[in-house]
């Protein structure tokens, strides 16, 4: 199976908008589909290009590629968001506001970003390639970018969607990295998180995420998440161990040696999103560790190494 190293996503271009008709439906417009001819994108042996079944997407996919709309494949799961809607003036604020993650009335029956932005992933997960070019669309693919942390939530994830061109090229290098903390205080105490959600039993995990394009190392990106998490500040040392997620993302864990701690300056969407859970924070003695559900299943032996 070949290593992934590029993605490029192309948000379709104008379409033809007819309100009596879901936008599922809309062609592209005749500037649609010169915006579309007018993007060249190169496809070599080691690349594949599939789109959204959507129709704008689709044509807009095959013009991109120089390709007729039958020859490009379709993936049902790489559509636009789900929702129950048709084009009216407050639509554009509804979308917006569904983008933000700041779900009301007006999002009933919509698909939540969350899940969106999961189907979306296993779409991509689906198509093994060097290099995947993929017609879709942007509520969808800013809920994917948000999710894999290359935008920022909230008023940041609006500014990018906003920002997004009919039509647009959206280029990302793989494989996405994580980076978790394998944290000790100074009594060798490890510091983990420890994850409970409704009716599920709770499991321990070390704190971490994803590398942002801000960050000017994953070394930085790891410094900034034990902040968010922890209210931490923390000399990051060695890579311990890195693992494969998935055929789009890796992980790497860091020694890390807890310098100081004050969990009333953590802040981010986990500790404010109550359908995530809790996040507490623990310090655990090397000896507790066997009594422990530690995710994923690989940590206990990286503690007990480290």
């Amino acid at each position: 199976m070949p290593a992934l190293r590029r993605l490029t996503f192309v948000r379709h271009a104008m379409p033809e908008v007819d309100s009596a008709s879901p936008p599922s439906a809309w062609p592209l417009s005749d500037a649609g589909v010169a915006a579309a001819a007018a993007m060249v994108l190169e496809v070599d042996a080691g690349t594949i290009v599939v789109s959204s079944p959507e129709r704008k997407a689709r044509q807009t996919a095959a013009l991109a590629v120089g390709s007729s709309i039958a020859q490009i494949p379709t993936d049902p799961r790489l559509r636009e968001v789900d929702r129950v809607e048709r084009v009216h003036d407050g639509f554009r604020a509804a979308r917006a506001a569904w983008v933000a993650g700041d779900l009301d009335d007006r999002h009933a029956g919509w698909e939540p970003p969350d899940a969106a932005a999961q189907r979306f992933h296993d779409g991509l997960l689906a198509h093994a390639a060097e290099h995947l070019i993929v017609g879709t669309h942007g509520m969808v693919l800013t809920a994917w970018m948000v999710a894999q942390r290359q935008v920022p939530p909230g008023d940041a994830a609006v500014t990018f969607w906003n920002a997004l061109q009919f039509p647009d090229i959206v280029e990302i290098s793989a494989p996405l990295l994580r980076v978790r903390a394998v944290l000790s205080d100074a009594e060798g105490r490890f510091v983990l998180i420890k994850r409970t959600r409704a009716g599920q039993e709770p499991y321990w995990t070390t704190p971490g995420g994803g590398v942002e394009p801000m960050d000017a190392s994953p070394a930085d990106a790891l410094r900034r998440e034990l902040r968010e998490e922890l209210g931490a500040e923390a000399v990051i040392g060695e890579i311990l161990h890195e693992r494969q997620l998935d055929g789009i993302r890796s992980e790497i864990f860091c020694a890390a040696r807890l310098v100081s701690m004050d969990s009333s300056l953590r802040h981010g969407p986990e500790l404010t999103d109550r359908s995530r859970g809790r996040y507490e924070i623990e310090r655990v003695c090397p000896g507790d560790l066997p009594g422990l559900d530690l995710r994923p299943a690989e940590l206990q032996d990286l503690l007990l190494r480290s």
